[in-house]
């Protein structure tokens, strides 16, 4: 299937998903979440060792956040649709290195990629006690991405365009949910966001030496597949 289908897919799921939020006939509940993002080694998103001629660098995830509301429709105890939007910030280190000429010449810099996402998911509970559930989900988002980033180091220059202003992304969460019909619900839980696809485009220089010739490594494609920890809560539906 190609991406093109996929965000079509997504699209059309997201909208079906919206037209039953709205129905009167289920209950509701509008919430916030927050949660780092935690790079993985999984699916080419591992740390790149590149070299040219002169000079190496090495590209790796760092840290990340982010942070949204949902609206989540309730069937019943054990089932949920939920949808949202999303604020993300991938964050990537530099390191690069070079020894022109006997001189040895070490550059640290990192940079930012931000993405707003539209999550759609599906949700299956398992009650575990009064008030206490297991929460499983799984589901997509439809991607948007921001514009060009650059950076500049001591000797390192980073050029990353967006690879395409619309991508999809695989979802999947679990984790426990706190229930109280006075305080609304809380979620504790982790899980993972596998693009369809790259998300940016990495161009990359280490000016080695003062002339304006410096290494121009091949461009590089940025997955950007995470882990997350989030926490979630949900006002009361009354």
């Amino acid at each position: 299937m190609t991406l093109l289908k996929v965000n079509w897919l997504c699209l059309l799921m997201l909208i079906c998903l919206i037209s039953n939020g709205q129905s009167n006939d289920n209950e509701k509940q509008f919430g916030f979440e927050i949660g780092s993002i935690v790079p993985i080694n999984y699916f080419g998103a591992g740390p790149l060792n590149l070299k040219d001629d002169h000079s190496t660098i090495t590209l790796s995830s760092k840290i990340g956040y982010h942070f949204g509301m949902v609206m989540k429709t309730n069937y019943g105890e054990k089932f949920s649709f939920e949808s949202g939007i999303n604020f993300l910030r991938r964050n990537f280190k530099l390191i690069g290195a070079s020894n022109f000429n006997g001189i040895p010449m070490n550059d640290t810099s990192d940079f930012g990629y931000v993405s707003y996402g539209l999550p759609f998911k599906g949700m299956v509970y398992i009650q575990l006690s009064k008030g206490m559930f297991l929460n499983t989900c799984v589901g997509a988002s439809l991607d948007f991405y921001a514009s060009t980033v650059m950076s500049n180091g001591l000797y390192t220059q980073n050029l990353s365009e967006r690879a395409r202003w619309i991508n999809g992304s695989v979802l999947a969460d679990l984790g426990i949910e706190w229930r109280n019909d006075d305080n609304g619900a809380f979620f504790l839980g982790a899980g993972v966001n596998i693009p369809v696809s790259s998300i940016a485009v990495t161009k990359l220089k280490f000016f080695y030496d003062s002339s304006n010739n410096p290494d121009r490594y091949e461009e590089v494609f940025l997955r950007g597949n995470f882990f997350n920890i989030k926490i979630k809560y949900y006002l009361p539906s009354g």
